[in-house]
């Protein structure tokens, strides 16, 4: 009988054992079903992605008015939202106010992230913002949120600037694609972004981060990163070509960020020259964004071997439709030629030597070319200048030579130009010149007149001072003739002669006169 009882005993625990193994496995299976269903009852009546609660949120997040045309909750495979036809409003009237219109507005969280306030991703296809004339529309106050973005993507999207000239069109900058991580209330985004810029056209990459927001204030709140600039055409403001490149580093807040870096342009040209020069720059700016506005705190430009040395800013003057560029240029002991080679057509420059310049140059908006939109004042030296056309190195020879009285001109005339230097007012595609003067052994020059940059007319009268006597600078008949009637003649402080000179025609072909009689 004792081993059956003890098969009886052993049957019975087991059976126990399994009975209080179903009472744990049902408790657990129990208290999952409780927080299942107390969830689901939470949500159901907290659900974040419901119409009401997504578009409170854009209006509080965006200082806005928001509505969807077609809106639909979605739980599976990520709890979230689908809108579309989105359209944010800030502003009163079309002329002041702001408007972002999206095509279709993907928001996707987790299933931690409903009690956690965090969303995964947001995504806006086809977006569209339009900002009105900088300082006319209205202000935005970011607020505080509780919500926590993953990542925001807004590829194929647009930005538009309207101008203060409603006739005008408005400047476009297509954003092929960007991306942003950790948009949050208190700590800052990072983001990438490519986009075409429209002038001059070209992409542009930039990455860096921004924020965190100052909700005291907003034009304190900081941006820092890095860009690049590709194969930007300079052919859209008329009149220059070329294509250029930059890369540099940006940081500073929303009310003044500073920017750093170097541009490359290997074909730089003018047109009506036919020649392109090597142009690389780097610079320091300020960008003011609320207004667009830049300050040009120092741009070192290389021409070719040539550095021009500018400060100034690129603004919109009071009452202007546009922004005017205005620089102060400086050039200390530069190559001439390289700065002429950028207006002329022929193969070498006309003049070689020495230059050191100072200046101011206007570029005003508009749609003529670049040559008739420049405007320039300055005063500039030259030294031992020497003129390349063999025609123009002889007659100054010639003169020289008769200067001094002498019949030959000198053996070695290689810096027989010397001192030239002068006042010039460029305008309307024209340089014209005052106190140019310009030495040759034996005598002064003094010249004023103009040089057309654009059709290279030259017109250019004054006085030559000369060492010899009228008389001494001929021969034969003439020189009889002169010296019976020297002490009639006007005479220079050291007793040589004074004559009106001229240079006209064109640079291709200039015609030199000096001769009273």
């Amino acid at each position: 009988m004792r081993p059956a009882l003890d098969i009886a005993e052993a049957s019975a625990d087991a059976l126990v054992g399994r009975i209080r193994g179903g009472k744990w496995w049902g408790l657990a299976i129990f208290v999952a079903a409780v927080v299942v269903i107390s969830s689901a009852i939470y949500l159901a009546h907290a659900w974040p992605f419901t119409e009401r609660n997504v578009i409170e949120n854009l209006e509080n997040a965006t200082s806005s008015k928001v509505q969807f045309r077609i809106f639909k909750r979605v739980y599976f495979p990520h709890p979230g939202c689908i809108a579309e036809g989105v359209i944010l409003l800030r502003g009163v009237g079309s002329q002041n106010e702001t408007k972002m219109t999206v095509e279709k507005l993907t928001i996707e969280g987790t299933i931690i992230g409903l009690f956690t306030k965090h969303l995964a991703l947001i995504r806006a296809e086809k977006a569209n913002l339009t900002f009105p004339a900088f300082g006319t529309g209205p202000r935005w106050q970011p607020t505080e949120s509780e919500i926590v973005v993953d990542e925001l993507r807004a590829n194929d999207a647009s930005v538009d600037f309207s101008r203060h000239n409603p006739k005008q069109p408005q400047v476009r900058f297509v954003i092929h694609e960007f991306v942003a991580h950790h948009l949050a209330a208190h700590d800052p985004m990072r983001f990438d972004v490519r986009v075409q810029n429209p002038t001059p056209p070209g992409e542009v990459r930039a990455s860096g981060s921004f924020g965190p927001w100052k909700i005291d204030r907003v034009a304190a709140t900081p941006i820092e990163g890095s860009y690049s600039f590709r194969d930007a055409d300079l052919g859209v403001f008329g009149g220059i070509h070329g294509r250029l490149a930059s890369d540099g580093k940006f940081q500073g807040t929303l009310e003044n960020i500073a920017v750093q870096g170097a541009t490359t342009t290997p074909d730089f040209e003018v047109k009506g020259s036919s020649h392109k020069i090597g142009l690389q720059t780097n610079f320091r700016v300020g960008i003011d964004p609320s207004n667009g506005d830049v300050s040009l705190e120092q741009v070192n430009a290389l021409v070719s071997r040539t550095l021009v040395i500018s400060r100034g800013s690129i603004a919109r003057h009071p009452n202007a439709a546009a922004k005017t560029a205005s620089l102060d240029l400086a050039v200390h002991s530069g190559r001439i030629q390289d700065l002429l080679l950028l207006f002329v057509s022929e193969k070498d420059s006309p003049l070689h030597g020495v230059v050191s310049l100072k200046g101011k140059t206007n570029i005003p908006p508009g749609d003529k070319p670049f040559l008739q939109k420049l405007q320039m004042t300055g005063d500039f030296g030259i030294e031992s200048a020497l003129f390349t056309k063999e025609k123009t190195q002889e007659d100054l020879d010639k003169l020289s030579a008769a200067a001094r009285g002498q019949s030959d001109p000198p053996e070695d005339p290689e810096n027989v130009v010397s001192d030239l230097q002068g006042h010039v007012v460029v305008k309307d595609g024209t340089a014209t010149f005052t106190d140019l003067s310009f030495n040759v052994p034996g005598a002064k020059a003094r010249l004023h007149g103009t040089f057309n940059l654009i059709n290279h007319i030259v017109d250019l009268h004054g006085t030559l001072f000369m060492d010899a006597k009228l008389h001494q600078a001929t021969s034969g008949i003439k020189s009889f003739l002169l010296k019976a009637v020297d002490p009639f003649l006007k005479k220079n402080r050291r007793g040589g002669a004074v004559i009106p000179v001229s240079i006209t025609g064109t640079y291709q072909h200039p015609s030199y006169k000096a001769d009273p009689i």
